[in-house]
């Protein structure tokens, strides 16, 4: 009787843990659609230089994220009047607490970064604004980052 409740209790512990990994997945704040809305290079001494996409097609770029850890991304270029896909990429996410791994499944892109792998730093100002964080490009900036908004 004492090892059925061993058991008993160890198999619970288990399933409790798989419950608590997917609640997380399902509450993670990536999860949604989101759209390009700007770039920003931030300088050592703390100024943030803050570009603001304006072009129609880029604004019609969507990445969306699932609660299942899939991920899709499609690409817009060209004018106003006559925007065009540059692509749809899916792939995988996976939130390790201090970054996001992606790794991509599909690339129908001209410059396919299909089977690569990447870890981004991800951070949320607030639940309806992603930003992507990335190295510096020279020893001036401090970091550059591209903003998201969340769509729905």
């Amino acid at each position: 009787m004492e090892r059925f409740i061993i058991c008993f209790l160890a198999l619970l512990v288990v399933a409790c843990s798989k419950d608590e990994a997917s609640d997380s997945k399902q509450n993670d704040l990536l999860i949604g659609t989101w759209m390009e809305s700007s770039s920003s290079v931030v300088v050592n001494d703390g100024t943030d230089e803050f570009f603001p996409y304006d072009d129609y097609c880029t604004l019609q770029s969507r990445f969306i994220f699932n609660k299942d850890g899939s991920f899709k991304v499609e690409t817009f270029d060209g004018t106003q009047n006559d925007c065009f896909s540059t692509g749809v990429t899916t792939g995988t996410w996976e939130n390790q607490g201090e970054s996001y791994n992606f790794k991509i499944i599909s690339d129908t892109s001209d410059t396919s970064d299909e089977g690569s792998s990447a870890n981004i730093t991800i951070q949320f100002p607030d639940s309806d604004t992603m930003r992507w964080i990335f190295n510096p490009s020279t020893q001036d900036e401090g970091y550059t980052y591209e903003e998201y908004t969340r769509v729905n």
